[in-house]
C-alpha cells in the first residue's frame, strides 16, 4: 500500500508517521466514530453528499460521548484539497474521516478525541461487478443494545462475525436478520429486493444504519416513479424476490448473483439503478438534490 499523506492531529503526515499507543482506548476497545466519503473524478472532483456525512458523523460523536464538535465543511474541503495535491491524486478515491482517542486509557475514557482524514484510492464499480451472499444465523445488533445508527468501530465486529460465517458457507458476503427475525442488512451495506417490478428495502426499525446511499437510492427510485416500500421483510419474501442488490458508500450498487445457493439474475431494474446512481455521484443528473460538492484543484 502506498504511503500516502494523511491529515492527523492537526498535521499533514505520512501514514507511517501517524502513530498512537497500542494501549489507547481506540486500539483496545474500538472507541472511535467514522465516515467513509466518496470522491469521484470527472472534469473536477465531486464529493458525494458531504453535508449528510458530516451531520451523521457529528451525531455519532455526541452519541458515543466524545466532547467535541466536528470541523466545518470548509475546513474539511481545505484539508481534502491539500491531500489531493500532496498525494497527486487524479482518480476516484474515498476518504476515511475518523475521530479517536490516541492516549492510553480505557473504554470509559472522557479524554478529548483527535481526528484523521485519510485518502484511499477506490475506483467506482464496473457494470459487471457482482457478489454472492448467504443468510446468517448471526443476528444484527439491536438498537436497544448497541445502536447501529452510530458508525463506530466496535459496531462493525457484528458484521465481521457474520462475514466469517458467510465465508464458511462459501459466500462472499453475509445478510443478517434482526432479533425479531426480519431481514436487516449486510456487513457494511443495505439491501434492496426487486419483486414483480417493485423495490423493497428493510425499514429503519430493522436495526439498520441510516444509510446515506440507501436514502439516495430511494430518492432516485421515487424520482423515476418506481414503487418503493420500506417495510419488514421476511426470509420467505427474500426468497421470492426477482433481483437483489446491496448499496453503500463503499459498495455503491452491488448486484447479488447467488444467495443461499439460489441464482438471481442481474435484471434490468438493478442495471437501471446502477446506471442512475453513477450519474448522481458524478453530478451528471439529479442536480436538484444538490448531492455533490464540486472541488477544483
Amino acid at each position: 500500500m502506498k504511503d500516502y499523506y494523511i491529515y492527523y492531529n492537526n498535521n499533514f503526515v505520512r501514514q507511517r508517521n501517524a502513530t498512537l499507543s497500542v494501549l489507547s482506548a481506540s486500539t483496545q476497545f474500538g472507541l472511535n466514530v467514522f465516515e467513509g466519503i466518496r470522491i469521484y473524478k470527472e472534469d473536477s472532483f465531486y464529493v458525494f453528499r458531504l453535508e449528510d456525512h458530516l451531520k451523521r458523523l457529528n451525531n455519532s460523536l455526541h452519541q458515543i460521548g466524545f466532547n467535541t464538535e466536528i470541523i466545518s465543511k470548509n475546513e474539511f474541503l481545505n484539508i481534502l484539497r491539500e491531500l489531493i495535491i500532496l498525494n497527486n491524486i487524479k482518480t476516484d478515491f474515498s476518504i476515511r474521516f475518523t475521530y479517536l482517542i490516541n492516549e492510553i486509557d480505557s473504554w470509559s475514557s472522557n479524554k478529548q478525541p483527535v481526528f484523521f482524514i485519510a485518502p484511499l484510492i477506490k475506483e467506482r464499480n464496473s457494470s459487471d461487478t457482482y457478489k454472492t451472499m448467504a443468510l446468517t444465523k448471526t443476528k444484527r445488533i439491536s438498537s436497544s443494545a448497541m445502536d447501529p445508527k452510530v458508525k463506530c468501530g466496535a459496531n462493525y465486529i457484528n458484521g465481521r462475525y457474520a462475514l466469517l460465517e458467510a465465508r464458511s458457507k462459501g459466500a462472499e458476503l453475509p445478510l443478517l436478520k434482526n432479533k425479531d427475525g426480519f431481514i436487516s442488512e449486510s456487513s457494511g451495506a443495505c439491501v434492496f429486493l426487486v419483486k414483480k417490478g417493485e423495490f423493497l428495502t428493510p425499514s429503519l426499525d430493522c436495526d439498520i444504519l441510516e444509510s446515506i446511499t440507501r436514502d439516495t437510492v430511494i430518492k432516485i427510485l421515487l424520482e423515476n416513479k418506481f414503487k418503493t416500500k420500506e417495510k419488514l421483510i421476511s426470509e420467505e419474501e427474500l426468497n421470492e424476490s426477482d433481483e437483489i442488490f446491496l448499496c453503500g458508500s463503499a459498495a455503491e450498487i452491488t448486484p447479488i448473483k447467488l444467495m443461499n445457493e439460489t441464482d438471481f439474475k442481474i435484471g434490468d431494474l438493478t442495471k437501471f439503478i446502477f446506471k442512475e446512481y453513477q450519474l448522481a455521484v458524478t453530478d451528471k443528473s439529479y442536480k436538484d438534490f444538490s448531492w455533490t460538492t464540486k472541488l477544483d484543484v
